[in-house]
Formats: structure tokens, sequence, C-alpha cells
């Protein structure tokens, strides 16, 4: 039996699965996860240092996982952390030059994972399935 055929929501999951673990494999390499590899994007993303609160916000992460996560990447030499000077409850994340060296194979490991996920499909074809996937979203985020 197809694992995909069984109800859309199971399909996502599984879809959801092998793209963490393809994710995983290939940034292991570089002592990585798939969730610590998207907090690096984002916070590349940023000219000025992030919140942990942006961080939480922008993830729908809960603030232990989010420190957690940037916990291990400052362990790892990926990010650097501080206090806020006007506010010392306010903790700021920012990449560190060991960040900047992975950027571009974090960059090269995404595009191949686009590719990969819309091998066969046109340019009408991905701008429909993206809309489709923004309108269940919407359908399941939306109270």
């Amino acid at each position: 039996m197809d694992p995909l055929s069984h109800d859309i929501g199971f399909a996502i999951k599984k879809i959801h699965d092998a793209i963490a673990a393809a994710a995983n494999a290939a940034l292991r390499p570089y002592d990585l996860t798939l969730a610590q590899a998207d907090f690096l994007r984002f916070l590349a993303q940023r000219s000025t240092p992030t919140t942990l609160r942006d961080l939480e916000l922008h993830f729908h992460l809960k603030h232990p996982t989010v420190v957690g996560i940037v916990h291990r990447l400052e362990e790892k030499g990926f990010v650097s952390t501080e206090t806020a000077e006007n506010d010392r409850r306010c903790r700021l994340v920012r990449t560190t030059a060991r960040a900047d060296e992975v950027r571009q194979i974090l960059h090269a490991a995404v595009a191949e994972m686009e590719q990969r996920l819309t091998r066969g499909l046109s340019e009408e074809e991905q701008a429909l399935l993206l809309r489709w996937l923004r309108w269940l979203y919407d359908n399941i985020t939306v109270e």
C-alpha cells in the first residue's frame, strides 16, 4: 500500500520526515541538525542581532526549545549571545565567522532539496503547489 495514499495529513508528515532525514544526513558533516541550520539561515538574513523572542515567534517554538537550540549552536561556535544593554532580561543572538563559513553550503543544500522536491514540475505547477500548501497551512493555523 502506498504510504502517501492514506490521508493528506499523513502524507504531509511522511514528506516532512523524508526531508528532515535527508537534510540531517547532509548536515551531519558540519555538526548541524536541520533545526539548527534553519536558525542559522534565519539569523544570517538579519542585519542586527536577533532576540530569543524573535526566534520563538518566527519558528513558533517555546522559549526552552529556542534556548536549547541556541545553546547548542553557541557550544559549536556558530552563534554568540550577549545581554541587551537596554534590557538585561533580553538575550541577543548573532552568527559568528564559523556560521559564515557554512552559509554557502546551507544555501546549496536548500537549493538541492528544492530541486528534488519539484523535480518534474513546471513553474506553473510549482506555483500552484505552493499556493495549495499555503492554503492548507492557513486552514490549520486560523482558528
